[in-house]
């Protein structure tokens, strides 16, 4: 069962005097359960293919054209930057009980609610947490408490949006199995959102490449690892660092020096 299909869909980025393409022809699909990548490198439209499955588009950016089909389901999304999105004059439990106040469960509801969630994001100490506002909590405790609100609605599906950026590496392998535990004991899907392929291999079974706005590739992690098929793909795959690679120079898309 479909939880997402983004069928050729068309973006641009209007003035009052020009408009420039930003995405072209998307197509995308997101079964029940599924981890699925969204992969490229900064600026490829990652991002704003997110934004437009959520309809969180700047209003200079528009569909033009296509269509987004989300099956009636619950979708939340995970942001890049928690400080950006958390509210710094609130409490953060009272930013998670938000969630579920907003879709109607009551004040006591939502507590218990959010302090389960918070359990399950690894969140210790919940209370003395619930009091801190945003500032006073590590990167990594406020992407907890990001997680924790974005599942207050029982999503059937999480847009995750690079997750783990400027954690430390062992505060990004506990969110990555916090991903991996409700993708395989809740069964929620997850469109990962990511330049970090080592994160793409571990964890997502297909598998979505962009450049410059398309899709230029996509097909089973085993698929893409081991035999792609665009240059792009191939250029990304080699710049992925390894032992054996060290005095190697970095291949450039369609020039290898």
């Amino acid at each position: 069962m479909k939880v997402l299909s983004v069928e050729n869909l068309n973006v641009e980025y209007r003035t009052k005097t020009s408009s420039s393409q930003i995405l072209k022809n998307i197509s995308i699909n997101v079964e029940e359960g599924e981890f699925v990548a969204l992969a490229g490198e900064s600026g490829s439209g990652k991002t704003m293919t997110s934004l437009s499955c959520m309809n969180l588009l700047p209003e200079n950016i528009q569909v033009t054209s296509g269509s987004i089909n989300t099956y009636n389901s619950n979708i939340s999304m995970i942001f890049q930057e928690p400080m950006t999105c958390l509210n710094p004059l609130m409490r953060v439990g009272r930013q998670i009980e938000e969630y579920g106040i907003a879709r109607g469960m009551s004040k006591q509801e939502a507590h218990a609610k959010a302090v389960e969630l918070a359990r399950l994001t690894k969140l210790t100490d919940t209370e003395r947490i619930f009091r801190c506002f945003p500032h006073e909590l590590s990167g990594g405790m406020r992407q907890r408490v990001m997680i924790a609100g974005t599942l207050m609605n029982n999503p059937k599906l999480l847009i995750a949006d690079e997750p783990t950026t400027a954690l430390d590496v062992s505060t990004q392998l506990e969110i990555l199995e916090i991903l991996h535990e409700l993708n395989k004991k809740y069964k929620t899907a997850l469109l990962l959102i990511t330049h970090d392929f080592s994160i793409v291999k571990k964890l997502c079974s297909r598998i979505y490449i962009m450049h410059r706005g398309e899709i230029i590739e996509s097909g089973t992690a085993e698929k893409i690892f081991e035999s792609p098929e665009h240059e792009y793909t191939k250029a990304l795959l080699n710049a992925m660092p390894s032992f054996q690679k060290r005095n190697s120079k970095l291949p450039v898309y369609g020039i290898y020096e």
